[in-house]
């Protein structure tokens, strides 16, 4: 069985939370599950829904129409109506009016708060899923006993049209985007988050600030993104791991200090989690067009490694491996996720691994170079506190004990050395495996390349349709050796992407690599199933 829910409601009336319960008990009978969250930035008073999608098989994507409709209030009603097909079943406020469809208790806790555990107990009575299948998830809640009443009132108003079966073990936990780039990153040695509130990066914040005893890190909350980078950035000099998260319009303001980390050769980790700009834009939705912004930001040469992950394994495992990055290279890693990936929620399967590498350290005694020119263009490190020896970092130019200089020979080596490293890091990337991922009908010769969250509907589309799939993680030393040689022979290439200015297909273009066709979407939201799969079809 695979069906589509969408469940809508106002801000503030626990869509979200009931759509993360129902996700929990399909996961829990053996079911795959992915779940799109879309709402406006409004903490109360706009429309708020969940697209959820449940199957026997691994999916990671979701319909634009859905089987069934649950509208928690009239707005819900009306703003769905283009979200209905045949057969489409709806389920509605008793209070409401719609021909056909079935009315159902959706009450709240107490005036103004929560309809979650109504939800729920309305959808899985649908199903035909046993009514404790659900108890665990709403007895967890704070008002246990009206939670639990409110769940039952529900569950036996409505009538039962499916049956759905328990399958053989569990798929996975559920998770979002942002909870595995917040594990990623404590498995790779993390030992400061620091971040200020910025939508759709925030939740690892929060995630991180609520666990930060049971990790044993320390998570801090600046005055602003100056500050965040700024601070992180210290941490790092004194011999700590660092990570900061924000959003576009966070990280234009940290762009002086990238350079800075870029020519005091510092590491360093940025989650960038992009939302529909440009400027403040549209806080709440999605978009792929801050690829450019971050492939470039900051002024003056320096090496810098930016990584897109599509999946949230891969979230997991690119900010594990962006923290060992950063300090193998002493070298600014932009993490390049999207509200899509961050905030939608997955079955997943994680092998978590505590993988912290341990950086190119001094080792001698006196005089200590701190910008020693080497053949990788790699110096040792050392850190403040050391008996005996002085550690600069400086924002100018410098010879290697990073005394400032200016006259010619000496700015040539050094910027010499910084290419070094870049040569020292394409070379890295070009031997890792993942550094691009074919997926989809490996043998076909219509192929479509991608990138980030896009890349999750792509490859389920790509499975009915036929399509290869070709998708780098690794944006900056960008792996063209490797995408030519994956689409060799093909005889259709299409882009497809979230920008409306083709930012992806620029960067294919930068690095010699042409398209036949290009699909893009520019509305703050990503590409549904079944809307891509007609715009295929069509192409």
């Amino acid at each position: 069985m695979e069906k589509t829910i969408i469940i809508g409601g106002k801000a503030g009336a626990g869509i979200k939370e009931a759509g993360r319960m129902l996700a929990g008990v399909l996961s829990n009978l053996g079911y795959y599950v992915f779940g799109y969250v879309d709402y406006p930035s409004l903490i109360r008073g706009g429309h708020n829904f969940v697209s959820l999608t449940f199957s026997e098989r691994p999916i990671r994507s979701t319909d634009r129409k859905a089987d069934i409709i649950v509208a928690t209030d009239g707005r819900s009603i009306k703003a769905h109506l283009e979200d209905e097909k045949e057969g489409t079943v709806w389920i509605i406020n008793e209070k409401e009016s719609k021909e056909g469809a079935i009315k159902a208790p959706f009450k709240e806790v107490a005036p103004g708060f929560f309809k979650s555990s109504s939800v729920l107990g309305a959808i899985l009575k649908l199903f035909g899923i046993p009514l404790e299948e659900g108890l665990p998830f709403v007895t967890s809640l704070p008002q246990r006993e009206k939670n639990e009443q409110i769940y039952r009132e529900a569950y036996n108003a409505v009538p039962q049209l499916y049956e759905v079966k328990t399958l053989d073990g569990k798929r996975g936990d559920i998770l979002t985007g942002n909870e595995c780039i917040a594990l990623g990153s404590v498995d790779g040695g993390l030992d400061f988050y620091v971040a200020y509130p910025m939508t759709p990066a925030s939740p690892v914040l929060h995630y991180l600030a609520k666990r930060k005893d049971e990790f044993g890190i320390k998570v801090v909350h600046p005055e602003n993104e100056i500050g965040v980078i700024n601070m992180a950035l210290g941490i790092a000099y004194a011999g700590k791991r660092a990570m900061v998260g924000t959003s576009g319009g966070g990280f234009a303001l940290m762009t002086e200090t990238l350079s800075l980390a870029g020519m005091s050769e510092t590491p360093i980790v940025i989650y960038e989690a992009q939302r529909a700009g440009p400027s403040t834009g549209v806080p709440t939705y999605t978009a792929q067009a801050d690829l450019l912004f971050c492939l470039f930001a900051g002024h003056g040469d320096f090496p810098r490694v930016v990584v897109a992950p599509s999946t949230p394994e891969e979230a997991y495992a690119l900010a594990r491996d962006s923290l060992n990055i950063a300090w193998r290279f002493q070298t600014p890693v932009i993490l390049l996720g999207d509200k899509h990936l961050g905030e939608s929620y997955f079955t997943v399967s994680l092998e978590r691994k505590k993988v912290v590498e341990e950086p190119k350290l001094w080792e001698g005694n006196g005089d200590y170079r701190r910008y020693e020119i080497t053949e990788d263009g790699i110096s040792p490190l050392a850190f403040p506190g050391r008996e005996g020896v002085v550690v600069k970092a400086t924002s100018y130019e410098h010879d290697e004990r990073g005394v400032t200089v200016e006259d010619a020979e000496s700015v040539r080596r050094m910027q010499e050395k910084r290419m070094n490293k870049e040569r020292t890091i394409r070379e890295y990337i070009l031997s890792r495996e993942d550094s691009v991922v074919v997926g989809g009908g490996k043998e076909s010769d219509k192929v479509i390349i991608t990138w980030g969250s896009t890349a999750c509907t792509v490859e389920d589309v790509a499975r009915e349709l036929g399509y290869r799939v070709i998708r780098p993680l690794f944006l900056e030393p960008f792996p063209s050796e490797r995408v030519f040689k994956e689409i060799e022979g093909a005889k259709e290439v299409l882009c497809v992407e979230l920008s409306a200015s083709g930012q992806f297909e620029k960067l294919l273009n930068m690095n010699g690599i042409r398209v036949d066709r290009s699909v893009r979407k520019y509305d703050g939201r990503p590409f549904f199933r079944d809307e891509l799969t007609s715009i295929l079809r069509e192409v």
